[in-house]
């Protein structure tokens, strides 16, 4: 008997060991399938154009220092649902070349290839956020002489906007993969108007249910803060971090639990 339970708590060690070493072989084959693909390209060309842009934009603009650095922040939190949308469709449709063969065909854990998926999609999205956002730091801080914001804060936005896009990725892959890449792109792009919209006072009270509208939002907030109006940025929080959590405990519970029954979708030779 104690044998028995020897090996059966052996056997449990291994199980768990070697769960941990597909997830980790999963991530290496994401990571070989992207290689060879756009998609790393559109994480270094979409930053440093729109990089380019706006830097171009301000060099003539009468605007406020201030108001160029609100005005670039915002308008990457309102892309970024778009261009997430974009990528996963990419990622998505190398799978359904080959019918999803590779994706579910050899894991012994049904969640392991969509979590190593999203892993490097949000690695690649963090990469992307951190070029855009201290890419531009740089350059405005070159052009203008002067430091807006502290190398801190913009490492404070960059990070409130990955966290904004990491439950989006999640979303535009369940999308892709039990709809398909019109869903995902037209969900995309309305997303994108919401989260232009709920910066107005359209979002009041409803923007905390929306995971669009997160990085911009709590972007604002935080320029709000360091501007010295820290009331308003205060009296916002409260209780809108609680809410957010609970609407990320319940997509990700029902993404992985869909997903767990999901055996693909018919795919167009």
């Amino acid at each position: 008997m104690y044998q028995n339970e020897k090996r059966r708590t052996a056997e449990t060690v291994y199980n768990d060991v070697n769960k941990k070493r597909e997830l980790y072989r999963n991530i290496q084959g994401e990571i070989c399938k992207m290689r060879h693909t756009l998609l790393p390209w559109l994480h270094l060309l979409i930053p440093l154009s729109g990089i380019l842009v706006f830097l171009s934009y301000y060099s003539f603009a009468a605007w406020s220092a201030w108001g160029k650095v609100c005005g670039y922040i915002e308008t990457l939190s309102i892309v970024l649902p778009l261009v997430i949308s974009v990528v996963c469709a990419m990622s998505v449709e190398m799978e359904e070349k080959v019918h999803f063969q590779t994706f579910l065909g050899v894991a012994a854990v049904r969640r392991n290839p969509l979590l190593a998926k999203w892993m490097i999609l949000s690695v690649m999205g963090f990469a992307a956020i951190l070029l855009a956002v201290l890419g531009f730091a740089a350059g405005f801080w070159l052009m203008s002489g002067g430091m807006v914001l502290s190398a801190g804060n913009y490492l404070a936005l960059a990070g409130v906007l990955t966290m904004g896009g990491m439950n989006l990725y999640l979303l535009h892959l369940f999308l892709n993969l039990a709809f398909s890449k019109s869903a995902s792109l037209c969900i995309g792009t309305a997303e994108l108007v919401i989260s232009a919209l709920f910066l107005t006072g359209l979002g009041e009270g409803r923007w905390q249910f929306f995971p669009c509208a997160w990085g911009s939002r709590w972007s604002v907030f935080l320029i709000q803060y360091w501007k010295g109006d820290a009331k308003a940025a205060e009296k916002s929080v409260t209780g809108n971090l609680a809410i957010g959590v609970i609407v990320t405990i319940l997509l990700w519970c029902g993404v992985l639990l869909w997903f767990h029954y999901y055996e693909g979708r018919p795919c167009k030779d």
